[in-house]
């Protein structure tokens, strides 16, 4: 009996070092293995840190997502998809999330709860606005939404403290507008075109 308790408590801990070592530094992240096909990474999900599903014609978000507990690092670009599920949010260890060039018209609350989050990419899509709660994304270090027809900037912008670049490039932004993003985060690398005379999105 006492070997099969010290068994089932070396097997809990397994589990439970497992589930808690997850977040990898992001140098040691870009050293690992990149799976770039659903199919090979559903072979060995505990070992999915990277997974780039690029240029696959998706229309959708691939629910088998969701079964990579260990995922740091997501990128969807070149896709199809205009939605993303709620239980993204479980995968609290994604750092790295880039769904470029696809449909999505908003920017989801599940990806606002990815408190790990440090890079995400939304550029090309159709999102119209910034929402109010972007600061719940406070460790967030690079925002990169490039050709989107925003029309809100929220306030709440200067609070994410670690910002060091936000991408809006090519989004028609007014002078006005252009010189508030600047004042509310005046340590941050901000790309923009040159200012319009015209309405923020137009």
């Amino acid at each position: 009996m006492n070997k099969i308790k010290f068994i089932l408590s070396l097997l809990f801990l397994a589990l439970f070092i497992q589930g808690t070592a997850q977040l990898i530094p992001l140098d040691s992240l870009r050293k690992m293995h990149v799976y770039i096909s659903l199919e090979a990474a559903l072979k060995n999900p505990g070992d999915v840190y990277r997974l780039d599903l690029s240029k696959q014609k998706l229309k959708s978000f691939p629910q088998e997502i969701l079964t990579f507990t260990n995922l740091n690092e997501l990128v969807l670009d070149k896709n199809k998809i205009d939605t993303l599920p709620g239980e993204l949010s479980k995968l609290q260890n994604i750092q790295i999330l880039s769904i470029g060039s696809n449909e999505l018209s908003e920017i989801p609350e599940c990806v606002l709860k990815l408190k790990h989050l440090k890079k995400l990419n939304l550029s090309n899509n159709f999102l119209d606005i910034i929402p109010d709660n972007i600061d719940a994304l406070a460790q967030l270090e690079s925002l990169i939404l490039w050709d989107n027809p925003i029309t809100f900037y929220p306030n709440s912008l200067e609070e994410l403290k670690e910002l060091k670049v936000l991408d809006l490039l090519h989004n028609q932004i007014s002078y006005s507008t252009q010189a508030h993003i600047r004042e509310m985060l005046p340590n941050t690398k901000i790309i923009t075109s040159t200012p319009c005379a015209c309405q923020d999105g137009e």
